[in-house]
């Protein structure tokens, strides 16, 4: 049941759907963070002298579903299961086209929408993508290589009659009900690091400024970092840069504009309207664009600036995957890491035909091959897929403490809560595997056990301490996880063996231990995946899922986060089924039921 909110508190707090501690004439929390505070009542035309004083609510979330809308989408999940088996268990890879939409589907989505270009102010995309320039004052200045006629010229003639479902409009239920902790999340001025301050944003801006249009882009980077990265402080900076350089350079300018707006919409609501939906369909398509453009061309006699080519093929790539993971069904994910992979290897010094230095990567300044070598492993351990690339992994404690000591200026643990260590190790264990007769060498099992339990991560130096809390749990989530997948992947164990119970034991008090919200329920998405495999009792499962689903992102259907829990319910079914515990190639089998890859 929704905890019913305050009906006499402050104006400002009820907006930002923050508690209010109703002290007069000015709340303390107002006070605290500098914002005008006024008290709105409600009037009633025949007043009564014991009739209390109520506020006026604020006004409704759209995306707001009813509470009894959200527990369907929970039940539905749980009690539909075993259709949803069936469907699978038939043979067709695929699945219904009712159930998961195409990426031709989408593709093939309407454009019909208005892009905001700074706070408030519109333009209508079908112009957008029109030659010469626009009425809208910031976009009639913009020469972009990325919005063109040629490359435009399918995309502008769609009909505005709107037919296929996206993400963000997908019949039934949106979301879940959010808990207060989801809720205060999203009130506008949840910042406890100041990441915004950090950012330069304006708290107020003139929206028929041409010069604020910079300020827009940084609020929305600012938003998206509050939300979607791990721990934005890390990386503040470095994106506050990037920021600006994107939308200092006329070549990149229109490109930064469209994905402020993406991040500014999906900040607000974690969710995507169908306006969104046709931005990051029309960004991902042109990175595609890049990349086959990329590739066509012969390798340069300079083998150092065919690099930074491909270098900066990848910067766009890269950064469309932290969307698409957010927004898009988990086929997408995947097809656009294997749309990297070609790029990302001509970045390689290695000769063609050797395997990767995965150390060297991990401990490389720029952050494009770093993010690729996670982004391929992560993918490779939360699916079951085999990793693009062989990566010769020489582990030892020495580069462990190395990796260690400059993890606050290399690692990409601010990102989504993944260690490098634990990055390492992943790799580690699926290069031992193609190695005969490791698997059976106890010496690798202990030893590798060993360095998952000693495995040093950075300390939070939040002073909040919800944050500080949510990311250790995190952390030591991942630490459980990567047990699982060596007891499971190495040594062969199946979901009833003691030291998998172990640690899923451990993993759950984790997670039975902490309350539900945006932090760490996020990050804790892809260690739950792991563990999940090997969950076997129903309250575990079931605590596994609502977690998941109870992120606002992942409970819409056609994301990677709803695809996941799909695939963790095909193996329990089938494990159930065919009565015995799951083991490590269910994950595999299931994936390839689900997207068809």
């Amino acid at each position: 049941m929704a905890t019913r909110r305050s009906t006499t508190g402050c104006t400002p707090c009820k907006r930002g759907r923050r508690k209010c501690d109703e002290s007069k004439p000015l709340c303390q929390r107002c006070i605290s963070s500098g914002k005008p505070c006024s008290y709105e009542y409600v009037e009633h035309p025949n007043p009564m002298p014991h009739l209390i004083l109520r506020t006026k609510p604020a006004p409704r979330l759209l995306s707001k579903a009813p509470d009894i809308a959200s527990r369907d989408t929970l039940v539905a999940l749980e009690a539909g299961a075993v259709s949803l088996s069936t469907q699978l268990a038939s043979g067709d890879p695929t699945m219904s086209n009712d159930f998961v939409p195409t990426t031709t589907q989408r593709n093939n989505a309407a454009l019909d929408f208005n892009l905001t270009t700074y706070s408030g102010c519109t333009v209508d995309p079908l112009l957008l993508f029109n030659i010469p320039p626009f009425s809208e004052p910031l976009l009639s200045h913009i020469d972009s290589p990325y919005i063109t006629p040629s490359s435009t010229q399918a995309v502008a003639g769609i009909s505005h009659d709107i037919t296929t479902q996206t993400a963000g409009s997908q019949p039934g239920p949106k979301e879940l009900a959010w808990s207060d902790s989801f809720e205060s999340e999203l009130s506008e001025d949840y910042d406890p690091e100041g990441i915004q301050v950090l950012f330069l944003v304006t708290p107020t801006m003139d929206k028929n400024v041409k010069e604020n249009a910079l300020p827009f882009v940084l609020q929305c980077y600012s938003q998206w970092a509050l939300v979607c990265v791990f721990d934005p402080l890390k990386i503040v900076h470095m994106m506050r840069e990037r920021a600006v350089e994107q939308f200092s350079s006329e070549d990149t300018r229109t490109r930064s504009i469209l994905m402020a707006n993406v991040m500014g919409m999906f900040a607000k609501n974690l969710l995507l309207d169908n306006a969104g939906m046709s931005i990051v369909t029309y960004l991902v398509s042109e990175v595609q664009e890049s990349v086959k453009s990329f590739m066509t061309k012969p390798p340069s006699s300079v083998p150092a600036l065919y690099r930074q080519y491909a270098m900066r093929t990848l910067d766009n790539t890269l950064e469309m995957m932290t969307l698409q993971v957010n927004t898009q069904p988990l086929v997408a994910c995947i097809q656009s890491v294997e749309d990297a992979a070609p790029v990302f290897r001509r970045a390689c010094p290695e000769p063609p035909d050797q395997p990767l230095n995965l150390a060297n990567i991990l401990l490389e300044p720029g952050l494009n091959l770093r993010h690729f070598v996670c982004a391929d492993i992560m993918m490779c351990v939360t699916t079951g897929r085999p990793t693009h690339f062989k990566y010769t992994v020489a582990y030892s404690t020495e580069l462990c403490e190395r990796m260690f000591q400059l993890q606050e200026n290399y690692g990409l643990q601010w990102l989504h809560g993944l260690p490098d260590q634990f990055v390492m190790i992943f790799a580690w264990i699926n290069s031992l595997c193609e190695i005969p007769g490791a698997n059976t060498d106890p010496k690798w099992f202990h030893r590798i056990e060993t360095e998952i339990l000693q495995a040093k991560v950075v300390l939070d130096q939040s002073n909040d301490p919800i944050l500080r809390l949510g990311r250790m749990v995190v952390r030591e989530g991942w630490r459980n996880a990567a047990l699982i997948y060596l007891y499971c992947v190495l040594c062969g164990a199946d979901a009833s063996d003691s030291r998998v119970v172990r640690a899923l034991r451990n993993f759950m008090r984790l997670i039975n231990g902490t309350k539900p919200g945006r932090n760490p329920d996020t990050y804790l998405a892809n260690p739950m995946i792991i563990v999940g495999v090997a969950a076997c009792k129903e309250r575990d499962r079931h605590t596994i899922r609502q977690r998941i689903l109870n992120v606002p992102e992942c409970s819409i259907p056609g994301t990677a986060g709803y695809d996941a829990v799909r695939v963790l319910e095909d193996i329990w079914t089938r494990t159930k089924n065919e009565g015995r515990a799951a083991v490590w190639s269910d994950l595999r089998i299931a994936c390839l039921r689900v997207t068809g890859k």
